[in-house]
This record gives C-alpha cells, sequence and structure tokens, in this order.
C-alpha cells in the first residue's frame, strides 16, 4: 500500500528539505513508498542541482519582488513557482515499479501523470525528454534523483500562470519579455485554468493524478501524514535548505585570466565548462561543469572533475571515455560523448596562443564554431560586426554599412576586413543575423563574429543551427557595459534597436585572430559609396524636420539577404499563407482598399530615396499615381531604419523599431508597405500583427512575406500598373 500526502503550502527551503528527508529515508528503508502533494509560498525561484543562480536568476528583479530563490536536489532547469501551482512527488523504491533505468522511469511517470490530467478533461501527452503537454504546450516540468534504489521524482503542475512574472525571474532571451515574447512563451506553456475555464479545488486536482498514477503504476493507495522523524528531521535541516550554503554552492562557471570557458548545449541539456590548462606542458589542471542536466548519481560530476585533474590535453578525449566506459552511471538524454564534446569545447581556444593572444586574453574569444580556431579563421569570408560598437552620432549606426572615419573600432574592423578579402555586415537586429547566417551557411561561408558572452549564450541555437546547416564561425567578445548587465529595460530596448549605449571591438585581438589569414592583392572593398537623393515623386512627404543623413540603406542590402525570403517563397502571391495568383490577390486588396476607413501607406528607403536606378524610378512614379488615385492614403515614410526615440511625428514618419505606434496613433484599418527591405518587413509586419488591428499588406520587390495578410512578389512598376488600372 503507498501512502499519499499533501504536506501543504510551504516556503521552498522546507520544501526541499522534505524532498531530502523523504528520499534519504526511504533508501534506508524507513518509510513506504510515497505519492507527496505539495505548494510553495511565498512565490519562488527554484534552479536545478547542478546550476547556478547567477547564470539562471535575474536577482535584481527577484529581489526587488520578494520572490525567494532556491535549489532542488534534482537537475534540470531553473522554475518559477507561485502560491497556485501544484507539485507532485514518487518517492519509491524503483525495484517496485516497471522500469529498469532513468529514461524507463520518467516516460512511466510522465505517462501516468497525464493520464491523470486527461482524467480531468486536459488531453496531456508525454513529451521526451522530460515534459508533459498539452497539444504542444508544456503543462509540467519533471525530474528526478536517486539514493541507491531509492528514487524521487517531481513536477509540477502549472493552475493559474503568470508568464511574464516567470519569465522576468529567470535569465531568459529579452524577446520573450516583449508583449510578442510574452504572447509567444503563453503560446509554449498551459495551464489547467486557461484548458477548462475555471481553477478546479486542489482537491479535484489530487484525485484526477492519484487515479491516474495508480492506474499506470498498477498500486493501491491510502492517504496518510508524514511520520515523525520526517517532522523531527524537517525542524532540524530547514535551516541549511535556507542558508547560502546550499543555495549558493554551485558557482557560475569561472572566466578568470587562466580558465578556458564555454558553453555547449546537446539534447540532453547544457553545459557550462571552466578548463585551466597549462599551456606549457599543455595539461589540464583542473575543471569544472555545471549546468541544466539530469545524471545519476549526482556525484559524478564531481569525480569526474577529480580524475581529469593533471590530464594531458593530448590525452583527455581517451580519458574522459574511459572514464565513463565501467561506470554504473545514468543520463537523462545523455552520453559519454556529450561529456566529450562540452569539455574539449572551451579548449580549442587554447589555438590562439599560436596567433600570440596571450594566455589571459584567451576567453575573449568566445566559440569556436563548427572547427578548429586556425581552421576557422584561415577559410573566414564574412565578418559579422554589431551596431552597437558604432557611436551614437554616427549616421551608419543602423546601417549595413560604415564611413570609416576613424571614429570607432568598427572602422577599423571594415579596412581589416576588406584587407583580407572578407565581406564586413553590420548587424542591426536579431532578423538580419537570423539571415545573414543562413546566407552564409547556404554560400559554404565561415565568419568571424563579435558580440558579448551574454549574447551568444542566449542565442546558442540560432550558431548551432547554423553550424549545422554549413555555417562555421569564430565569435569574439567586446567591451563595455552591455544591455544584458543593465537590466531587463536596457535588453528589451536593444531587442528593438534603441539601445543607445556605445561598446567597443577589442582591437589588439581582432588583429591577433585576422593575422591567421593573408592579405589580398586588391582589398574587396565597396567601391564607391552609393549616391542618392530624395526621390522626386515623394518630396511632398519628407517630414519637415528630417535632413538627409551621410547613408541610407542600399538596394545592395537585399540583395545578400534574401536566403530566408527563398525557404518562405510560395509563388507570385499570398493570401495569409496560402498561394495564390497575382491577380487573386490584386482583386482581393482592391477590395480591402476601397472599403478601408482608414487606409496607410508606408513608403520605405528603396522608393523615398532617388538612388539613380531606372527601375526604382519607374517604381515610384507609378506609386505616385496610384496614391493620387485613391487620393485616402495616410501616407507615411520610413527614410532609414535609425530608432527615432519618439522624436518624430507619427502622422508622417513611422519609427522602424516601434511601427505599431504609427499606425495606432492613425488607427489605420489597412497598412500597405513598399519599399522596404525585406528583412525590416518581416519586423514591422510582426509588429503590427501584435500590437494592432490593421491588415498589413507587402507589395515587396522581391519574394514576398507570407506572414503578412497579402503579399505579393518581385512587384515591379508593370505590377504596380496593374493594381491602378483594377483600382
Amino acid at each position: 500500500m503507498w501512502r499519499v500526502v499533501y504536506t501543504g503550502q510551504r516556503p521552498h527551503y522546507e520544501n526541499i528539505a522534505l524532498d531530502r528527508i523523504m528520499l534519504d529515508l526511504k533508501a534506508e528503508g524507513k518509510i513506504p513508498n510515497t505519492i507527496r502533494f505539495l505548494q510553495f509560498k511565498p512565490e519562488c525561484v527554484l534552479i536545478g542541482f547542478h546550476q547556478s543562480v547567477e547564470e539562471e536568476v535575474r536577482v535584481d528583479y527577484t529581489q526587488r519582488e520578494g520572490i525567494q530563490v532556491g535549489r532542488r536536489i534534482t537537475g534540470g532547469g531553473a522554475i518559477y513557482f507561485d502560491e497556485t501551482q501544484i507539485g507532485w512527488e514518487v518517492i519509491a523504491d524503483i525495484r517496485d515499479v516497471d522500469a529498469k533505468n532513468f529514461e524507463e522511469l520518467t516516460a512511466m511517470i510522465c505517462r501516468a501523470v497525464a493520464k491523470g490530467l486527461r482524467k480531468l478533461g486536459i488531453k496531456a501527452d508525454f513529451r521526451p525528454r522530460n515534459d508533459i503537454e498539452v497539444e504542444g504546450r508544456k503543462i509540467s516540468g519533471t525530474g528526478g534523483v536517486f539514493e541507491g534504489n531509492a528514487f524521487l521524482y517531481q513536477g509540477t503542475i502549472l493552475m493559474d500562470f503568470n508568464v511574464e512574472r516567470m519569465l522576468k525571474s529567470l535569465q531568459i532571451p529579452v524577446e520573450k519579455l516583449t508583449s510578442k515574447g510574452i504572447k509567444s512563451a503563453e503560446d509554449r506553456v498551459e495551464w489547467v485554468k486557461r484548458v477548462l475555464g475555471y481553477l478546479p479545488p486542489k482537491e479535484e486536482v489530487f484525485e484526477a493524478l492519484l487515479r491516474g498514477i495508480s492506474e499506470e503504476l498498477g498500486i493501491n493507495y491510502q492517504w496518510g501524514n508524514l511520520t515523525e522523524e520526517e517532522l523531527e528531521l524537517l525542524d532540524s535541516k530547514r535551516d541549511y535548505y535556507k542558508s547560502d550554503e546550499w543555495i549558493y554552492h554551485v558557482k557560475s562557471a569561472v572566466k578568470d585570466q587562466d580558465t578556458l570557458f564555454g558553453i555547449h548545449r546537446c539534447p540532453g541539456g547544457t553545459f557550462r565548462v571552466s578548463a585551466k590548462i597549462d599551456t606549457r606542458t599543455k595539461v589540464l589542471q583542473q575543471v569544472i561543469i555545471n549546468g541544466d542536466f539530469f545524471v545519476k548519481p549526482q556525484r559524478i560530476i564531481y569525480d569526474l572533475e577529480a580524475y581529469l585533474k593533471h590530464t594531458p590535453i593530448d590525452n583527455l578525449e581517451s580519458r574522459i571515455r574511459e572514464f565513463f566506459k565501467d561506470r554504473d552511471w545514468e543520463g537523462l538524454n545523455l552520453s559519454a560523448e556529450d561529456f566529450v564534446d562540452a569539455i574539449l569545447f572551451p579548449l580549442r581556444k587554447a589555438e590562439g596562443l599560436q596567433l600570440g593572444i596571450e594566455k589571459k586574453r584567451l576567453n575573449n574569444i568566445i566559440a569556436s564554431i563548427g572547427g578548429g580556431l586556425i581552421e576557422n579563421i584561415e577559410k573566414a569570408k564574412v565578418m559579422l560586426l554589431p551596431y552597437c560598437a558604432k557611436p551614437r552620432w554616427c549616421d551608419y549606426r543602423h546601417l549595413d554599412d560604415c564611413g570609416e572615419c576613424g571614429g570607432c573600432t568598427v572602422g577599423d574592423a571594415y579596412r581589416l576586413a576588406y584587407q583580407k578579402g572578407m565581406i564586413p555586415i553590420t548587424i542591426t537586429s536579431f532578423e538580419l543575423l537570423r539571415d545573414t547566417l543562413l546566407w552564409c551557411a547556404q554560400n559554404g561561408y565561415t565568419y568571424i563574429g563579435h558580440c558579448c558572452y551574454e549574447f551568444y549564450e542566449k542565442r546558442y541555437e540560432i550558431f548551432a543551427k547554423a553550424s549545422k546547416e554549413g555555417a562555421k564561425g569564430v565569435l569574439l567578445d567586446i567591451v563595455g557595459t552591455t544591455c544584458y548587465s543593465l537590466g531587463v529595460e536596457e535588453e528589451e530596448r536593444a531587442y528593438h534597436g534603441e539601445f543607445t549605449v556605445e561598446l567597443d571591438l577589442i582591437k589588439e585581438d581582432m588583429q591577433s585572430i585576422m593575422s591567421a589569414k593573408p592579405d589580398v592583392e586588391a582589398p574587396d572593398k565597396k567601391e564607391v559609396k552609393r549616391d542618392f537623393d530624395f526621390s522626386p515623386h515623394f518630396l511632398d512627404f519628407k517630414p519637415p524636420y528630417y535632413k538627409k543623413p551621410k547613408a541610407a540603406p542600399t538596394p545592395e542590402e537585399d540583395m545578400t539577404r534574401t536566403s530566408m525570403q527563398k525557404e518562405v517563397f510560395k509563388g507570385e502571391a499570398t493570401i495569409g499563407e496560402e498561394a495564390v495568383s497575382f491577380k487573386e490577390a490584386v482583386k482581393l486588396l482592391v477590395k480591402w482598399i476601397k472599403e478601408s476607413k482608414n487606409p496607410t501607406l508606408v513608403i520605405g528607403p528603396l522608393l523615398f530615396w532617388d538612388w539613380k536606378e531606372k527601375e526604382l524610378l519607374e517604381k515610384g512614379e507609378v506609386l505616385r499615381r496610384l496614391i493620387e488615385k485613391v487620393g485616402r492614403f495616410n501616407v507615411k515614410v520610413m527614410p532609414d531604419y535609425r530608432p527615432k526615440l519618439k522624436k518624430y511625428d507619427p502622422t508622417v514618419e513611422m519609427d522602424p523599431p516601434n511601427p505599431h505606434h504609427a499606425v495606432l496613433y492613425g488607427k489605420h484599418d489597412l497598412t500597405l508597405l513598399v519599399g522596404v527591405h525585406c528583412y525590416r518587413t518581416d519586423f514591422v509586419i510582426r509588429l503590427l500583427k501584435k500590437h494592432t488591428d490593421t491588415k498589413v499588406v507587402a507589395l515587396c520587390g522581391l519574394y514576398g512575406h507570407p506572414t503578412a495578410d497579402l503579399s505579393t512578389s518581385f512587384t515591379d512598376a508593370q505590377k504596380l500598373e496593374e493594381i491602378l488600372k483594377m483600382l
């Protein structure tokens, strides 16, 4: 007979103390197999056993909001608990359940809990590696720990969830903190109240879960209470699980001058590795491993760290395999090869010594992705540069270009790139980075990029995905106060392109790195800066306060970033995401224009400026006639992509990072985008659809945008004429 207990709402340290107590007592045979229900009060963030608080929690936010921070005895990632969530635990002997290993146990218990949720009317299923989902949305994360044959396997049920509070408590990418990001996160998780339309009593949830667990595990149960010994041990141990000694006992991976640091991810989780090496003898002196993963026994990480001390680097790979070969251990979706990859990853930086980089500066190399450091440098064709390293006053700050005036280190990088026969690209948005990495992959280009460690860690997946598709690279650190160190608000500003702090590339390291590449005889430099002026067709739409900048986004910027657009290309037009004929799309567009009460037309830099290109001038001339024929368009211009920082008139201009402001201000029910670069069009469409009710139409000069309500592809002057004729 299994025991069932509900231990009430308790602070995190009491709940964690009970986890340890009950697992130990079960291992000693002093308590029966037990199903425990629990809740947390006050709200808290709990990190996994192998994680560090500094790397997983926004401590400034949790302290300000009174959210407590604790550590679990189980592995895995950080979790936010509010007072409504219900925790469930199975504490038992593995010989009493039908599971041979960690993976089988995970699947069995997750299926049991999912079955219980289905009895509540929630269509839940097990999703490997360790989640329970409802139609693709996570409703319960799980994890476990062993002590001999005894195990504790636990999870949570999201009841009525505050996604925004969770996101702000954890160290996650900043776009998830925007309204779009919060909506995206809400779309990836599920909670009971949203599914059922009401919040059932906890007793009803308990009984449903018990029925599912008992049926799946084939057990009988009865309600009971904690034993006197459990309560006595709780009194003696609760303070330890509240102490800094417990909560902070895993330190963040070291990034000091003598230690190589690296981040590695795999299906089984995330590893953060610090490796101290003797560069003279090429011996690993010490390694520290932490992160988000599950292993049994937990101490195997400490044993591995001790085993690898003083190992020659040349023998390290075989020694890691040797360590795991004869040991009785398990990892959830982990193999010995994952540890090999994780530990060797930071050691690639040591090749920098051959390029003249001092040992104390090796961690300025963030990563060599997809290959060895020197090999990647020698093959590099593209240099990626962050816009935030350009001065605030620079007209090129938000452009993929550089005036090379000598006023910042980006200009030095552009000159060095041309000298080495590389293509320099300024990354002005996450979308542009995504498209550029895909472009590199499709062309077989290796890149050298510059970013901060925080950016790399939070965007790891995009670099890993690009590597799998063929884009290898080297990432170098930058210096200065990054948006990540300034808090959530500045991260959000940076995501929208409004971060105003100036950072610097590390020129000395960049020059050392680039020494591995020979100079080219004739630098592949952009020949002449594009000459441009205001288009004669749209002069009367120029805001009276707007002054011509030294540079603007050129037509060429669109041509090298079309890889992503090619991937989504569906033909000559789309309505929603359905491919249709151009004629069919225009017919609907004309209907929308005629029915619209307050339409707006946005003219981007491809047409707002006269680039001395016949095709663009002809297209601008037809667009002008279309504007005059409709007569009701609220014309707004987007001459460049610099943030306006609220210093603009939303009746005549659109702020690139916040395009929805102008649409909301004008209460526009239909928005046409013409002459806007593709990578910026994607961004505008997404924000307009998130924040407004306007229909969005993209009259694209290239491959179209299926995310718009209506889009036409390769929209030249002739196609605009066809639209004009049908109006």
